[in-house]
């Protein structure tokens, strides 16, 4: 696989971009560089392209980008749009990091093109998304043996929640606020029956007349309720 370096300057503004590519065809190729795009959207697509090294390997392309770069000092120079050095996606110096991180600081992302949707959608298909039900079925289908994953969740979760009571009651209360306050007196008859531990659920319910699921609920505790809301059980 070849590795062309490049320059592609813009033929109204003059403004160079030092840049690399991979594709078949790299006078296509629009580059990838942040204040390169933003040039282009604002001034227009018409430039050219200088084929300036062909390299095979990563480490070639690395030690060419860093000469040209330091060459023509493109990360400093008004004439260029790089922000960094082009290394190929090698690391950079610290000091051209802090210098980037503070460049970048505020600045807005641009919007994300249709290809470059599309080529996200594409990397993206067939992958298993936890977000989703049927993500998560093909996770837990490649992942058999969890353990190890919810032992550690567990533990995270136990951590912020004795670092954080106070956040626990406030979203229990803004999760449940509505029930907690129309509801009180069905909570608490409920809660005492619960703490007699002579009735099921539909006997509770038929004494109650409170759905069964929230019934179930608090007999199993899944939402806190002894600890959050202590005065409905004392």
């Amino acid at each position: 696989m070849i590795i062309y370096l490049y320059i592609k300057t813009h033929n109204k503004t003059g403004l160079k971009y030092l840049g690399k590519t991979s594709a078949s065809n790299p006078h296509s190729y629009t580059g990838s560089g942040t204040d390169w795009k933003l040039h282009l959207k604002e001034h227009g697509q018409d430039y050219t392209t200088e084929i300036i090294q062909e390299c095979h390997t990563n480490q070639e392309l690395n030690q060419w980008g860093r000469y040209y770069s330091k060459l023509w000092n493109v990360a400093e120079s008004s004439k260029w749009a790089n922000r960094i050095p082009e290394t190929g996606g090698g690391s950079c110096s610290l000091e051209t990091a802090k210098k980037l991180s503070k460049l970048l600081k505020g600045r807005k992302k641009p919007p994300r093109t249709p290809e470059h949707i599309a080529k996200l959608a594409d990397a993206c298909r067939d992958r298993p998304n936890p977000k989703t039900a049927l993500g998560l079925k093909k996770y837990y289908a490649s992942n058999p043996d969890r353990r190890d994953i919810i032992k550690r969740a567990g533990q995270s979760v136990s951590k912020w929640r004795k670092a954080n009571p106070e956040k626990i009651r406030e979203h229990a209360l803004q999760k449940w606020n509505k029930l907690y306050q129309t509801r009180y007196k069905k909570y608490k008859k409920a809660i005492d029956l619960i703490k007699l531990n002579s009735y099921n659920n539909y006997q509770i319910h038929k004494k109650v007349k409170f759905d069964w699921i929230t019934i179930s609920k608090l007999r199993k505790k899944t939402h806190r309720i002894y600890k959050v809301f202590p005065e409905l059980v004392y």
